[in-house]
């Protein structure tokens, strides 16, 4: 019986041993840099063109990309090119803060973020989305999503 338990044993350590260096052999993985307060510049993503318009009293044609569009673009892109979906996500939350959209719009972005692995910049911006939109429809999604809540409101004064 002591014989068995040695072996056993020893087996052990072997496996220990060679799970150690297994470990060590392999490449490290890239990691993320940290995240500093400052924000990080988004280039201006490249758009599908559009037909140009004209605005009264201005005789150069403006290329307008009108929300309904952007969003359509970021629904196409979310799986397809993750990057394009946040770049154009963040321009259209700078574009059209308050629209009826916004709700939608910031949860396309957890998506794209989730998209990419980059998780801890998910699960921030999925906070940002249980501050601005308390009581959201995607608050379920995103919850199952990133693994971030809602904090609760507290107690009633």
């Amino acid at each position: 019986m002591r014989r068995i338990l040695y072996i056993v044993f020893l087996l052990g350590v072997l496996a220990c041993g060679l799970l150690l260096y297994w470990r060590r052999s392999r490449p490290a993985q890239p990691r993320e840099a940290p995240i500093t307060g400052t924000a990080v510049p988004v280039p201006p993503p490249r758009l599908i063109p559009v037909i140009p318009s004209r605005e009264a009293g201005n005789d150069a044609g403006r290329i307008v990309l009108d929300e309904r569009s952007l969003m359509q673009q970021i629904r196409d892109s979310l799986t397809s090119n993750p990057r394009l979906a946040e770049a154009l996500a963040r321009e259209g939350r700078q574009r059209f803060p308050d629209s009826p959209d916004s709700e939608e719009r910031d949860m396309l972005l957890v998506s794209a973020l989730f998209n990419q692995r980059r998780l801890d910049r998910a699960r921030r911006e999925a906070y940002f989305y249980f501050e601005r939109h308390p009581d959201g429809r995607f608050a379920k999604d995103m919850s199952l999503l990133t693994g971030a809540h809602p904090r609760p409101a507290g107690p009633k004064p």
